[in-house]
């Protein structure tokens, strides 16, 4: 049997009862709404941070080596828990210089440990013949990357970064006011 609106509608206080309503569109909804609890939604996956890690460094660095070199103050050790995953984030600012020469290459490279996880390569390349001084790029060099670390939760890790150039100068904050961030992010699994 279908029922009338008077019907759906509560004759002591006006109200209509939940099991009722069928589907209510957001355009019907105005006015002042009441808020709800993130208690109340159900279904939602997903991981949440728990706990941020963070250095900044203003400070001057040059690279000259075509061997790794740890970089200034770009260093994190934390003890992360067993089941959670670290998001590590670096942006190392600066510029490249290759003295007479047509190409080269600057390399960042995060390490967990000891351990190599991902690199970054800012290059320059001139294509042709004419006689120069030297070559100037100035970028940043980022890496972001998910990492499943391995750590019991009770054991500390150390991300770190290191630069290394072909040839030339690799500068970090050189001359020109920069910062360079690094961080890492703790979060756990969904």
């Amino acid at each position: 049997m279908s029922q009338t609106k008077a019907q759906l509608v509560d004759a002591v206080d006006g109200s209509i009862v939940d099991a009722d309503i069928v589907g209510l569109s957001s355009s019907k909804l105005s006015g002042a709404l009441p808020a709800i609890s993130g208690a109340n939604l159900t279904n939602i996956d997903g991981g949440k941070v728990l706990k941020v890690h963070s250095v900044s460094s203003t400070t001057g660095q040059d690279i000259t080596s075509s061997s790794f070199v740890d970089l200034t103050n770009m260093s994190i050790t934390l003890t992360p828990a067993a089941t959670s995953k670290c998001y590590v984030i670096a942006v190392i600012n600066g510029y490249t210089e290759f003295p007479s020469t047509f190409h080269g290459t600057n390399t960042l490279q995060l390490l967990r440990d000891s351990t190599e996880i991902a690199t970054a390569i800012r290059g320059i390349r001139l294509d042709n013949s004419m006689s120069i001084n030297f070559l100037q790029n100035q970028s940043s060099l980022s890496i972001a990357i998910l990492d499943t670390h391995g750590a019991d939760g009770s054991t500390a890790i150390t991300y770190k970064l290191r630069g290394k150039t072909s040839s030339g100068k690799m500068h970090i904050n050189s001359n020109f006011g920069t910062q360079s961030n690094f961080s890492v992010y703790e979060v756990a699994p969904n």
